[in-house]
């Protein structure tokens, strides 16, 4: 039987070799997911596959990207096929390659396979992706000989916080596999100033997506831009009856608590309360949850005066009763100097998230973009973020120097 050969780079092998139902190839600009994907789909059609489908955005790009890469390597490796440009797909090994489009999911019906492979997925719509992904597995019933499991294989380059994110990064189930590939690991197929070039022409947040192959905020500009889930990820948990340190957002039906602890001079997020209805709805979670621990609380200072309860006392004042430790200034600092406090102590490393306990905190400080040069409220991000917020902006203030200026006075 003809064999492949390929110089791959270790991401690719280990995505064309994985064992996994729904393998994403998450990589950069020029790291090589489209190779990968072929050389996936024909080990499938060399190897235990039988009849397999190949998915991009568009036919256009299926002309000019998916069939001339078929037919180099085929061709290179000096393997017989016989290609229907009319029909769209190529014969192979007694095996048929289907050639079709994501862009239309409704009309992705009518044939069976027992692979797929989906080219660029993350461009699409969310919606228009998640449809095309249930029609995509739902035509994956062609049954292997043998074990064979059946496979749907995702490239692309991550496109902000979209349908690819959401189905692999975000909350993946174990037969969701992410091989992830920044743009250097396939350096040595790329022009040698091809990095460089990147890097001259994208603004930094776009080199994160295009250049890393990370998920960022790609609509606009992160208001918490130095927040990165590896770098600033806590494994820490609360330990029975240490100090716990709580942030929190009054809101009513919307409350929001982050709750730190302090290990060796770092602040670690390790629990969160989301979406709690008031005041005495937080107490009571925070009593139950942390029966042995002393409770510090930074708690929104407009709370001196307000009531997210229908009571006549305040919600600062409902804290205090239950002898929590409040800490709160006159006033809320500006919400620029906040923010800027925030990545500050990220960029310091001084603020960790254990984002498995915490995977709302998590999320809200990825997502959270700027709107007209404010934060944008309206995506639901804020008022986490605020409960996250308060307490490094009180432990970590911005302090701005005052110019100091002489007056003299004449009579």
């Amino acid at each position: 039987m003809a064999t492949l050969r390929t110089t791959a780079s270790k991401p690719q092998v280990e995505f064309i070799n994985s064992p996994a139902s729904f393998p994403a190839f998450i990589g950069g600009f020029g790291s090589g997911k489209t190779q990968a994907l072929v050389y996936r789909a024909l080990s499938k059609l060399l190897g235990d596959g039988r009849n397999l489908a190949y998915y991009l955005p568009t036919y256009g790009l299926v002309r000019d990207i998916a069939i001339p890469r078929f037919k180099e390597v085929l061709e290179n490796a000096g393997i017989p096929y016989r290609l229907n440009l009319q029909g769209n797909y190529l014969d192979c090994n007694g095996k048929r390659l289907l050639f079709r489009t994501m862009d239309a999911p409704d009309r992705i019906v009518g044939y069976e396979v027992s692979d797929s492979f989906c080219d660029e997925l993350d461009t699409l719509p969310v919606d228009k992706a998640r449809r095309a992904w249930q029609q995509i597995i739902a035509r994956n019933r062609q049954k292997k000989e043998g074990k064979g499991i059946n496979s749907v294989a995702v490239g692309t380059t991550p496109e902000g916080f979209r349908f690819v994110y959401e189905q692999w990064a975000k909350n993946p189930s174990p037969s969701y596999v992410m091989i992830k590939a920044p743009t250097r690991s396939n350096q040595k197929h790329l022009p040698p100033d091809y990095i460089d070039r990147l890097k001259e022409t994208y603004p930094a947040n776009l080199l994160a997506a295009y250049l890393e192959g990370e998920f960022v905020n790609l609509n606009s500009g992160t208001v918490y831009s130095s927040y990165d889930r590896r770098s600033c990820r806590s494994h820490e948990t609360v330990r029975e009856g240490e100090p716990i340190f709580i942030g929190c957002d009054f809101n009513v039906t919307k409350q929001a608590a982050t709750i730190y602890i302090i290990r060796h001079g770092v602040w670690h997020a390790v629990d969160e309360f989301v979406d709690m209805y008031d005041t005495p709805n937080m107490i009571e979670l925070i009593k139950a949850n942390y029966p042995t621990n002393r409770i510090y609380i930074y708690p929104d200072a407009t709370g001196k005066g307000r009531r997210t309860n229908n009571a006549s006392i305040s919600d600062i004042s409902l804290l205090q009763q239950e002898s929590f430790i409040v800490r709160a200034k006159a006033s809320n600092p500006r919400v620029r100097d906040r923010i800027m406090a925030m990545n500050r102590a990220l960029d310091q490393r001084l603020v960790r998230i254990n984002d498995s306990t915490c995977p709302v905190t998590a999320q809200c400080l990825e997502q959270q973009a700027y709107k007209n040069g404010e934060p944008d409220k309206s995506s639901g991000h804020d008022h986490q973020n605020d409960a996250t917020t308060y307490p490094i902006a009180y432990e970590f203030p911005i302090v701005r120097p005052v110019a100091k200026v002489d007056f003299s006075f004449t009579n």
